[in-house]
């Protein structure tokens, strides 16, 4: 499902975000996933990450009872906004691994 923002050419999802923060807890937190030609995928959190950590982000779907799997991606810090969150910038793992399992073509 596609939601679109202020900007025609912006793709906001909602999607499950998971994995171990800098503090080394393993997290589960709803988040959008921004998704623009011009920056890519990113998405925000209320938690720290490691440089370079591994999150895995699964598609939340209101129309299908189908659990779609998770999707590995590198997470690397752009900014903190005003509030206090952090948004990431997201990367596939591998160009293979990508071909195979991205939910967000």
């Amino acid at each position: 499902m596609t939601l679109t923002a202020e900007h025609s050419d912006t793709n906001l999802y909602r999607v499950e975000v998971s994995g171990w923060d800098d503090n080394k807890a393993f997290f589960v937190e709803n988040s959008k996933l921004e998704w623009t030609e011009e920056s890519g995928k990113r998405v925000t959190l209320n938690r720290g990450l490691d440089s370079d950590a591994v999150i895995f982000l699964r598609l939340l779907q209101h129309i299908s009872n189908d659990r779609s799997h998770p999707v590995p991606y590198e997470a690397e810090l752009v900014t903190r906004t005003d509030e206090g969150l952090r948004e990431f910038q997201l990367r596939p793992v591998s160009s293979a691994a990508e071909r195979r399992t991205d939910l967000f073509r």
